[in-house]
């Protein structure tokens, strides 16, 4: 093995030059892949997050039913709006980890939309949409998520 630096001949467990101090091919320094390494975690906590949603949703619904009754809402029914902004909750949260978890192309721009959807939602919410924006949201990381795609399509 040769230096890359001035050429001089290293032997193979020297880790730095013994003419110019340059560091040998096995020192430099690796590159970390964001998305590569949270995608897996991501994708797995979007579904978490979905279940949660559903458990939390259903038992609102349940208190509301319980609560007030379907009479107290004749003038204005709350019911519907309720069960439709469950339903698109959930099925964004489902969406987004399948989208994540299959690495489809499109799965990064969907868990862009909804983390910043899910930074509404306190604690859990706004956790989850953090750590998606900071995976996903770095330009860096759009052309990281695009390789990680072709790598899933090309097997």
């Amino acid at each position: 093995m040769n230096c890359t630096s001035c050429g001089n001949p290293l032997a193979p467990d020297v880790r730095f030059c013994t003419r110019c101090g340059a560091a040998s091919v096995l020192v430099q320094p690796l590159y970390y892949d964001r998305v590569k390494r949270h995608l897996q975690p991501l994708g797995v906590l979007w579904l978490v997050y979905a279940a949660r949603r559903a458990m939390h949703g259903a038992a609102g619904l349940a208190f509301l039913h319980h609560f007030f009754g379907y009479h107290a809402f004749s003038f204005f029914p709350i019911w519907p709006f309720a069960g439709v902004a469950l339903g698109i909750g959930v099925f964004g949260a489902l969406f987004t980890g399948y989208a994540l978890l299959t690495r489809q192309p499109w799965g990064r721009v969907v868990a862009l939309v909804f983390g910043v959807l899910a930074l509404l939602h306190p604690v859990v919410g706004t956790a989850l949409g953090i750590y998606t924006l900071w995976v996903l949201a770095p330009s860096e990381s759009g052309a990281s998520y695009d390789r990680e795609t072709w790598h899933r399509r090309a097997i």
